[in-house]
């Protein structure tokens, strides 16, 4: 069993861990975002405005019962009417102590208040570090630490916009407030209580009775990373005779002088096969593959289609589709967000291109791109990948961008690295919406719906794979953009990472 040169320590990993090395299955793109307080971080509508990763019904919490969104705080904090008192401790203990014992993420504090009344805090932008929150952390060994925030801010639900750089910090009418601090980490030392001291910005007693909650701050998606899943793909190392397999219907191992005959050419790309580009960073996943670029100036880079009914007997109503993607040091240069290759039902009536979705007409599930995160991100040079639906629930002429944010924002990945993709699609029955659409990222589920309206005909099935690469919406590529495809199988059942 060898690893790859270059991703020697995660593939021991994934030996230990899974006893058999599943290649692109790496740990090293586990990726835990820590919100931020700027404009683009957390608001009442984003976790991450940055990245679009939306509050499924507002921000979220984990109560002291492990409930989501349950009515049990981790601590309550009263403010009598008249109360005089500008600084404000609360007891955290057992929050912060579920925390570092490792029971739950550490995301943050939310508050929130359930009188309705206006209460303001001082915030970490203030002026005055001594008005500032702060976290009092004491360790059973006597030592003690105060803390300020890493991030703090208001989540106002009157605009979708972060606003974390602002002075102060306000409850009132359904905001809510967001706090993280850096905990301790350490080593062997117990922490025997905390408390979140506040200081409140009014100076005259308050006005109204206030209660305030604290809440465990919940991730709008999966925190645990997961273990990588095996599928097919596991009894042939390196998708080697993979196509023996009863339930392959197609596999293209990129290793010909040129591209298999069996795809479709749409409009043409300067797409082809090589075995060597160290201009572009390549470094081969299993020999050769297919190197894509959009030209400067243009928006294309790939448009093949593997069609079903040139195959097969019929078009499939459930389908699986794996490929791996190496998008190239340049794709940083990229200034809008793209399509990747997915599955689709268009008949090249509707389902693409502005081409509203239309049950009786088409549909399609490509995979989709971010541009990249800009510097001072705490994801900074990342892609956040995604499905690009057109469905029922889409709104308008277009797409809606389905992000793949579980498993630990499988999604995000890193560019100059192997990623394997594996889409898989059950449509629905005719007219109702309970269409399938799962996505793994390296062997871990980054996307699961299971509400998907795609079609109110069953003439309308799964016309192809479209192996479709695309910068924009409507910018050109500013540079040469450059992307590496390889090992892509098709299949009835689930394929998994390649094993070798």
């Amino acid at each position: 069993m060898i690893c790859i040169r270059r991703q020697r320590l995660a593939c021991l990993l994934r030996r230990g861990l899974t006893g058999l090395v599943l290649l692109g299955a790496s740990l090293a793109n586990a990726f835990e975002l820590a919100f931020t307080d700027g404009p683009t971080g957390i608001s009442c509508r984003y976790f991450d405005v940055q990245l679009t990763l939306e509050w499924p019904d507002g921000p979220s919490w984990t109560d002291a019962d492990g409930q989501i969104r349950g009515a049990r705080p981790w601590a309550r904090h009263e403010i009598a009417a008249g109360d005089p008192r500008r600084v404000h401790r609360i007891d955290v203990s057992s929050l912060v102590r579920s925390w570092t014992g490792g029971r739950q993420a550490a995301v943050g504090f939310l508050l929130r208040e359930s009188t309705g009344h206006l209460v303001e805090f001082h915030a970490r932008e203030s002026d005055s570090a001594a008005l500032r929150p702060q976290l009092l952390v004491r360790f059973r060994d006597g030592r003690r630490r105060f803390l300020e925030p890493a991030a703090d801010a208001t989540l106002d639900c009157s605009t979708y916009k972060g606003q974390g750089a602002l002075p102060t910090l306000r409850l009132v009418n359904g905001t809510s407030i967001a706090l993280r601090f850096e905990l301790p980490r350490d080593e062997g030392a117990e922490i025997q209580s905390a408390e979140l001291v506040l200081v409140r910005t009014e100076v005259a007693p308050t006005a109204a009775p206030v209660s305030l909650s604290v809440q465990a701050l919940r991730r709008p998606y999966g925190d645990s990373p997961g273990v990588p899943v095996r599928g097919l793909a596991s009894q042939f190392p390196g998708d080697r005779e993979i196509d023996s397999h009863p339930d392959v219907v197609f596999h293209d191992a990129m290793e010909g002088s040129a591209l298999d005959r069996r795809w479709r050419h749409g409009e043409p790309t300067p797409a082809a096969i090589v075995g060597a580009d160290a201009v572009n960073g390549f470094v081969p996943l299993s020999g050769r593959a297919l190197r894509v670029v959009v030209p400067k100036g243009r928006q294309l880079g790939l448009d093949l289609r593997f069609r079903f009914r040139d195959h097969l007997d019929t078009e499939p109503e459930k389908i699986y589709f794996r490929y791996y993607l190496r998008l190239a040091a340049d794709w940083r240069a990229a200034v809008d967000g793209g399509k990747l290759p997915g599955l689709a039902g268009t008949y090249g009536r509707a389902g693409w291109g502005g081409r509203a979705w239309d049950g009786a007409a088409g549909w399609s599930l490509r995979g989709g791109s971010s541009t990249v995160i800009p510097a001072g991100h705490a994801a900074q040079g990342r892609v956040l990948l995604s499905t690009y639906a057109y469905h029922a629930g889409a709104q308008g002429r277009y797409g809606e961008s389905l992000l793949w944010a579980d498993a630990d924002l499988a999604g995000l990945v890193t560019t100059e690295r192997w990623v394997c993709i594996e889409q898989h699609v059950r449509l629905n029955t005719p007219g109702r919406s309970d269409g399938v659409l799962q996505v793994w990222v390296d062997g871990r589920l980054a996307l699961r719906r299971t509400d998907l309206r795609l079609r109110d005909s069953p003439d309308i099935r799964i016309e192809e794979v479209w192996m479709n690469v695309y910068h924009g919406g409507t910018s050109p590529a500013p540079a040469n953009l450059h992307a590496f495809i390889d090992q892509v199988v098709v299949a009835r059942s689930y394929i998994g990472p390649m094993a070798e």
